[in-house]
């Protein structure tokens, strides 16, 4: 049975030479299983820090607080064996560069299998036939000398669909891609959002897929986080979200996307060390009312799948 993930008060911060730097600041919603839920915005927005949460793969360095439920377990207080076997089984990862996520010294083949093997104490020859059926299935061509091959021989599309074919090889309930598309070019994005697409639908596997591309998201997902320095501020349907955005900034960024009006955000985002009190886009909002903006926002529902954080949006 597959489950949602639920973000509980999650808040992730670094200890520096200025203070903390609070990367990730109370951040509750639920990704819904068997759908696609894209988790788009700015560099250094805490997108990736989100999805290295899920992982548990933050930086020992890391304050966290808050909580990240699977199957009513709390994540974050597992212990390293438990994330060991999460991780993979229930949990995939597919890192922003493929190539340096393989092992570079073992033959593709070896690291697919690998899982299988581990789970059915099985040899790498006995799990040879699945390995090279999983490559074809994720559309490698000639998918038994792709499996003798090592990752640096690899283009970046091939090795992205491998990657995925290792994730998927275990059957884990959720995928969590973090920029799986970053650095290719346009034909090859599409054929990876496919990949996804067929994931999804046939074999159910859940999927957030983390990017920067909004237009990317649009086409891919089912549902939509925005995030803006450490904070989700508007959470929904795609449909919802692009036909009636609700927060000034996914607004804002929706304009400054080439398909629309192509209309930069003035200003910058806040300094994380200091965070201002009252909403954290006001300094670079059009809307800014002082009665509304001063103060600290929080996630209203606007309908049962559709979140903003902003008293400002009707």
């Amino acid at each position: 049975m597959m489950e949602d993930i639920i973000i509980d008060d999650l808040s992730v911060a670094y200890p520096s030479e200025q203070g903390l730097t609070r990367v990730l600041r109370n951040v509750n919603f639920r990704l819904v299983s068997g759908k696609i839920t894209a988790l788009v915005g700015e560099s250094g927005s805490g997108k990736s820090i989100m999805g290295s949460a899920i992982m548990g793969l933050l930086d020992e360095s890391a304050v966290v607080t808050g909580k990240i439920y699977l199957k009513n377990q709390n994540l974050l207080a597992q212990s390293e064996a438990e994330w060991n076997m999460t991780r993979g089984t229930r949990i995939g990862w597919i890192a922003q560069d493929p190539i340096t996520a393989m092992d570079p010294m073992q033959r593709v083949g070896k690291q697919v299998v690998e899982s299988n093997c581990y789970r059915n104490k099985t040899s790498y020859s006995a799990e040879k036939a699945k390995g090279i059926e999983q490559l074809k299935r994720f559309g490698l061509p000639n998918a038994e000398a792709v499996y003798d091959k090592y990752p640096g021989e690899l283009s970046g599309g091939m090795a992205q669909r491998v990657l995925a074919a290792m994730m998927a090889m275990p059957h884990p309930g959720w995928i969590i891609a973090d920029e799986p598309t970053k650095g290719l070019d346009a034909f090859v994005r599409r054929e990876i959002c496919q990949l996804f697409r067929d994931l999804r639908d046939e074999s159910g596997v859940s999927i957030l897929f983390i990017t920067h591309d909004i237009r990317l998201a649009e086409k891919l997902a089912d549902y939509i986080g925005i995030m803006y320095a450490g904070e989700i501020l508007e959470y929904g349907t795609c449909e919802e979200v692009f036909k009636e955005p609700k927060h000034p900034y996914t607004i804002s960024f929706l304009e400054a996307q080439p398909r629309y009006r192509l209309k930069s955000i003035p200003g910058l985002p806040p300094d994380l060390h200091n965070i201002p009190n009252g909403c954290i886009f006001k300094n670079r909002c059009k809307y800014y009312e002082l009665d509304i903006c001063e103060k600290d926002q929080v996630m209203k529902n606007l309908s049962s799948s559709h979140q903003v954080r902003c008293e400002w949006s009707k």
